[in-house]
Parts: structure tokens; sequence; C-alpha cells
């Protein structure tokens, strides 16, 4: 570490040029590229549903599994009965000459547009079940000719065809390719809004501009060719659309705090009086260690995600792996290049007025011979004025009070047992919801209600029912699949099976050994009993109609397919949690040579996790706040969302654990005396990580404000629990608790000592003769720390 803080030093421009030229070279890459392709990968081996998607896929019939929009028409006045004003011919030109909609049929309930080439279209026959029994809603069906459309490419279609509303025939557009679609453009961003929040805070701590501006310049490095890389990313393999908006919210919340914790170091070395340069070194050996090891852990986290064996979240961990492996890297080389520049400014004015000069005024002296007598004068004044100087000072460092994280460290330490219990107790009951929690695939009720597509799902309800939004299937494959007879088995028996719409079946032969077999269930597609509807044809009603291997019938479908998906990533998520826990257990273990504070971080992080996402159970599923807070009406947790949670919090946790202990192994090995190491590494490290924390809670809570309920969630639970981490888990619990533990803390098996590896976070070298003997006057006063 100290080889690279002296390189980025010493050609801190062209570690400068080098970032620039770097973020450039990348956006240039990526524009040439085409920018950002992002799509979604959602295979499931070993499920039914990817069985009949590969069957349809081998059968040249891949278009039955491409994703589908829903337009809703309602006649403010009158019927549907007719088509309203030229709809079908208005929609053929709307859309099927655009090349970026990609439309291959509207299917409406008076016939059929086939958009087979530009200028050429072929009408079917009419679809009467299309509409509603009042005659006063319509269903248009619209059907992609891709797999997987590029994003942009559902609000080209919104674009072209909300031009057909009129003020008498109402058009919304649901389903989930038209989720956010009609959402506003804010003002600012949430990524702005994050950088604003930042600079506040942070001009708030360094009260000077240029150590305000260097973190923000340093994520903000990071993200500009992350965001890059990624786009190149997309044309390697599938990333799915929110990759871009989780990597921002992680780069601007953990860059701004590396290089926070960097600064703040090198600003406390400053103060004891060393040179610049040897303060840059000294940080980065130190916090730059932190740092190091902090990042090196989110990233091994969220690249766990991989061990899942879900395709889609392979771009979800790789591409903002990436991106927090930048922010490390611009924290560890741009930042210090950086610190190099600004010098002594990197403090307020009136503290860097109070370090010694000393060099500074023997140059002026032999350089500028014209103000020798001056400075001379000035210096005897000083020399006489000593005395009374120094005894104001005196009364000034008795008549200050003891610092705010000093009193609350020394609090803990005295009343470890209450602030332990009190912290225990609060995470305990946050966490009770999560024991309720229900893994599925939230609809469009769950989008805000002023959307298109709240809009839209409402209107199908109340005019065909909350289970009309379901879309399942039966892939019937085999021989028997084009027999009447077997089909009218098949439908008969989904008549008689509880939950399902039996005026909604529909049986439909497609190729000579496959047919289809449509139909609703009565619940809406959130609702647990339709997921028990699923996994009981599958189980119980469908197996007598295929005893032998010769026909086989598949539940297939959106819903059926998230149902799946739930289920698998469901049943893998212990092993991933294990993973994780395990593997950082091991980490912490070997870097702080004891098997308590790994033991400890394990736990701490595992409660504040189900803290946080106990909270987001009480908030979304149960409805608590949802409305307010744009999330819909509440509905269950998506299936992914858990392990992605898990592995983000888990990272973040870990910075902080990382931050905290490594301050006070620090004091443990140069004093021995674990309570003493307590008090001060929670009184030097708890504001800054307090603030830290709460600048992440404003990133990660202005995304609240984006488009997208995945997004959403994520913000508002990764904000919920840094609130947990820093204000509750970190300055109450770990140093209660530690202090509780006294030096058993420390427990280290010698065999164990001796098989693994020594790696330190902290550097103990600092080179100390650069210290001031007042330097002590910086931590706490060990005869004011009480110890028992």
């Amino acid at each position: 570490m100290k080889a690279l803080s002296r390189f980025a030093t010493r050609h801190r421009w062209w570690v400068i040029i080098g970032w620039i030229a770097a973020i450039v070279l990348i956006q240039v890459l990526s524009s040439s590229a085409g920018g950002a392709r992002y799509k979604d990968d959602l295979k499931m081996p070993g499920t039914d549903s990817q069985a009949a998607a590969d069957l349809l896929a081998k059968a040249h019939l891949a278009q039955q599994s491409n994703p589908t929009g829903t337009l809703v028409l309602h006649a403010r006045t009158g019927t549907l009965t007719s088509e309203p004003d030229g709809f079908i011919q208005r929609a053929d030109k709307a859309v099927c000459g655009v090349k970026d909609a990609h439309i291959a049929t509207i299917t409406t309930p008076w016939g059929q547009v086939a958009c087979t080439s530009s200028d050429g279209r072929s009408d079917t026959a009419p679809r009467p079940d299309l509409l509603s029994p009042d005659k006063k809603t319509a269903i248009v069906e619209v059907a992609y000719n891709e797999a997987k459309p590029a994003d942009t490419t559902p609000k080209v279609v919104y674009d072209h065809l909300k031009t057909l509303r009129s003020h008498t025939l109402q058009i919304e557009f649901t389903g989930d390719s038209f989720d956010s679609v009609d959402a506003p453009t804010p003002v600012l961003s949430p990524q702005v809004l994050g950088f604003l929040a930042a600079f506040v805070i942070l001009a708030i701590v360094f009260r000077t501009f240029g150590a305000t501006l260097l973190p923000m310049i340093s994520a903000a490095a990071a993200l500009g060719s992350g965001v890059g890389l990624i786009a190149l990313l997309t044309h390697v393999m599938p990333v799915t659309d929110f990759t871009s908006a989780l990597a921002d919210l992680m780069v601007i919340g953990v860059g701004i705090d590396y290089a926070l914790f960097i600064v703040t170091r090198h600003r406390r070395n400053l103060l004891k009086g060393m040179s610049v340069e040897d303060s840059i070194t000294a940080a980065l050996s130190t916090a730059g260690r932190a740092v190091l090891f902090a990042g090196i852990t989110v990233c091994i986290a969220i690249l766990g995600l991989c061990a899942l064996g879900a395709s889609f979240l392979y771009g979800v961990a790789i591409g903002t792996a990436i991106a927090v492996s930048l922010t490390m890297l611009a924290s560890l080389t741009l930042l210090p290049a950086m610190l190099s520049l600004l010098g002594r400014r990197a403090l307020p004015r009136s503290q860097r007025e109070e370090l010694p000069s000393d060099k500074t005024v023997k140059i002026l002296l032999c350089v500028i011979p014209p103000v020798c007598v001056l400075f001379w004068a000035l210096y005897l004044l000083q020399w006489a004025l000593r005395p009374i100087t120094t005894r104001r000072a005196a009364r000034r460092a008795t008549s200050n009070p003891t610092p705010l994280w000093t009193r609350w460290a020394t609090l803990v330490q005295r009343r470890s047992v209450i602030a332990g219990v009190l912290a225990a107790a609060i995470l305990a009951v946050l966490a009770l919801p999560f024991f309720s929690m229900r893994i599925g695939h939230p609809d469009q009720s769950n989008t805000p209600a002023s959307s298109t597509s709240r809009k839209g799902y409402e209107l199908i309800q109340e005019a065909y029912g909350q289970g009309y939004n379901s879309n399942l299937q039966l892939v019937v494959a085999g021989p028997r699949a084009t027999d009447k007879t077997y089909l009218n088995t098949v439908t008969d028996t989904l008549t008689g099976v509880p939950n399902v719409n039996t005026s909604s079946i529909t049986a439909l032969p497609i190729s000579k050994d496959i047919a289809l077999v449509a139909f609703k269930s009565i619940s809406s597609p959130q609702d647990a009993r339709t997921v028990d509807l699923v996994n009981h044809l599958r189980d119980t009603a469908l197996k007598p109609l295929h005893p032998d291997d010769n026909t086989k019938i598949y539940v297939y479908g959106e819903t059926a397919m998230f149902a799946d998906f739930s289920a698998s990533l469901s049943s893998k998520m212990i092993y991933f949690i294990l993973a994780v826990v395990g593997l950082s257990f091991l980490l912490l273990m070997v870097a702080f040579r004891s098997v308590v504070v790994a033991l400890t971080a394990a736990a701490m992080n595992l409660l504040a996790a189900g803290a946080s996402f106990g909270a987001i159970v009480a908030i979304f599923q149960w409805g608590w706040l949802s409305e307010p807070l744009g999330l819909g009406a509440g509905g269950p947790i998506e299936a992914f969302l858990p392990v992605l949670f898990f592995a983000i919090l888990f990272g973040l946790s870990m910075d902080y654990q990382v931050f905290l202990v490594s301050r006070i192994h620090e004091e443990w090995v140069r004093s021995r005396n674990n309570h003493r190491a307590v008090t001060v590494g929670l009184s030097e490290t708890g504001g800054i990580i307090t603030a830290a924390g709460l600048i992440m809670i404003l990133v990660f809570s202005g995304f609240l404000l984006g488009n997208g309920l995945t997004t959403k969630l994520l913000g508002l639970g990764l904000a919920l629990a840094v609130f947990l981490d820093a204000f509750i888990v970190r300055p109450m619990l770990v140093p209660a608790l530690m202090q509780w533990l006294g030096n058993a803390n420390w427990w280290y098996p010698a065999w164990l000592d001796k098989i693994t590896p020594h790696v330190t976070i902290e550097a103990h070298d600092e080179p100390e003769n650069t210290i001031p003997a007042n330097a002590s006057s910086l931590r706490p006063d060990p005869d004011k720390v009480s110890e028992h």
C-alpha cells in the first residue's frame, strides 16, 4: 500500500490524466458499440416452465414465449360492440411500420393485425372473448417479434399507440412490459440528488471546499467508467435493465464513503504534524487497507449471486462488482493524487494556521531578504507572547467539553449491558415481520395509482375479475396433442379444478404434436392461491393425464414462470446466505486474528439484515405506507430481491464493521487494553461512520423517486438497513458486546494462527517520529476512561 501511495502522490498528474483518459476511452467505446443493450435472461433449469420454453423453441415455436403487452380500451360513452373509430387500421399505421417497435401481432376483439413486413399485413378472425361482458371494455394483445426486446421498445410502442386515445376512448397500457412506461422524468435524477445530499453533509463534516469536493470527484470518476463498462458488458452477456441503477446507487454510496474514511484519516494525520506525503501514505496504510478489504468483501458478496444458478442475476452481479471495484480503485489511486495536489488545504483555514510553519519561515527568510526583519519581529513577538497564549490555550483546553463521541463511547462502556440489550431488542422487534415474508411476483397493482399500468390493471379487474390479469397455459406435447378427445379430457379436468376461471379455457393445436390450452385463474396473479393452483395442477390434477412418457403436459405462462423462479431461488437462498456469511467470517477471522470478532460480526450482520428486511415486509407486503411511498397497494416480495438485498447489505455492513473494528484492533495492538481499545475506536470512528451512513441513507432514499418497483424497493430497503447499521448496530450493539466480552474478543487458537495466512488491515509502522508529543490529546485520555 505504501508503494501505491508514493506512486500516486509523486506522479499525481499522470494518475489524474490516466483516469480522465480511461473514462473518455470507455465512453467512446460504449457509444461506438451503440450504447447499452439491456435484456433479461430468465432461465430456470429443471423447472416445468423452462422445459416448456425449450420444447417450444425446439419446435420453432419460440414466438409463443415472446413477451406481450396489454392495451385496455374503455368506452367513456356507449359500448365497444363494434370497432371504435377504425382502431385496427389506425393501430396498424401507428406501429407496424416502426422499426424500433418490434411488433409481431396486434390482436383485438374485432380482428388481428400481423406486422409481417413494413408494407404487408394480414387480418384474421375476430376474438369476441377479448370483449368484456358489459361491452364497455376490450383487451388488445400486443406481441413482440423478439424473445428479449430492448428496454426502450415498450416506450416506443406506448408513444405511438397512445395517440389513438380520444375523448370517447380511454386507452391504458398494462402488463410487465409496460411497467413504468409513462413514469415522469424527475427534474433531478436520484444520482444528482445523491451527490447534492453528499455535498451538504461533507461540507458540514470537513468545513473546507477542497476536502468536500474530493470524495465526490472520486465517486464521479468511478461512476463514469463503471457505467461505460456495464454498457459494454451488455454486448457480451444478458444484463437486466436495473443493473445500471443499482451500480449508480452502490458507486455513489460506497464511493463517497470510502473517500470519506481516507480523507478523514489524512486530515487527522496532518493535525498530528505529518507532512502531506507522509500523511497520505499513513492514511492509505490504515484507512486505505480497510477500504481495500471492505471493497473486496462487497464484491465477493455480490458475486456470490452467481452461485444461485439463476442466469438472470449473472449480469447484475458482474456489472455491480465491476462498478464497486472501480470505486475502490479510484479511492486508492485518484484520491491520493488529488489529496497531494490539495496539500494542507484539506484542512480548514483555522486549523492550517495552527500547524508548524518553521520550514516555510526559513525559506522566506533566505529567499526574500527585504522582509527578514518583519518575520523576525513577528517571531520575537510570538515568542514573547507564548506564555500568555499557552495559558489561554490551556484554559480553552480545560474549558472545552469532551467531544460528543468520546462521551458516547464512555457511556456505552459503562452501560454496555443496557446499550446492548436495548439495541438487540429494537432489531429483534423489527425482524419479526421477516418470518411472514412471502416470495412472489408483484403484479401491476403495485405500481403508482396514477400510472397507466395501474389504471389498465384496475379496468381489467373491474370488467373481467381480478384473475384475468393472470397468464397461464398448459403446453401439451406428444402424439396425443392433436387428439380432440384427449384435449377435451384435459379441458374437462381443468374445468373441475378450483380457482380456474372455466369461461377462459381455450384449447388450440399449434403443430402436429404440440397444443396450447390457455386459461385464467380466479385469484390475482400475485395471490398465494394462484401459486397453489399451479402447484396443484402439476402435483395432483394433471398427473393422471400423462401416465407414460409419450405425452406430457406442462403448466406454463408468465404466472407459472414467476412461480418457478420464486421456488427455484427460495430453495437455494439458505445455501447462498451460508456461503456469503461463511466466507466473510473467514476473511474477518484471518484479518483480525480473532474468532470471536468474526463470529459476532457475522451475527450482527444477519440480525441487521433481518431487521431491515422485516421493515420492508411491513411496509410493502403488509401495505404500511406503501401507497404514500409510491409502491402501490402492497404485495409479495420479488423473488430475487432477498438475495440481491442480502448480498449488497452484507457487503455494506462489513464496510462499517471493518472501519470500526480495524481502529479498535489498532488500539488493542498498541495498548493491549480492550476497554480502552473499544472506547478509543468508537470515539474516533463513530462520527465518521454515522456521517457516512447518513450520506448513504440520503443517496439510497433518492432512488424512491426513480422508476421501477425493484429500484424503489432496493433504495428503501438499503436506506433502512444503513440507518439501523450506522445508528444502532455499530455505535451501540457491537461496542457494547465487545466491552462485555473483554479480552475474549481477541481469542485466536495457536494452532489456527499457524495454519492461516497473516493478513493485516492496519499498518503499525506509521512514522511516529513525525508526530508531536502533544498528539495524544487527539485521543481520549486513558485516565478518563474507566475500566472494569
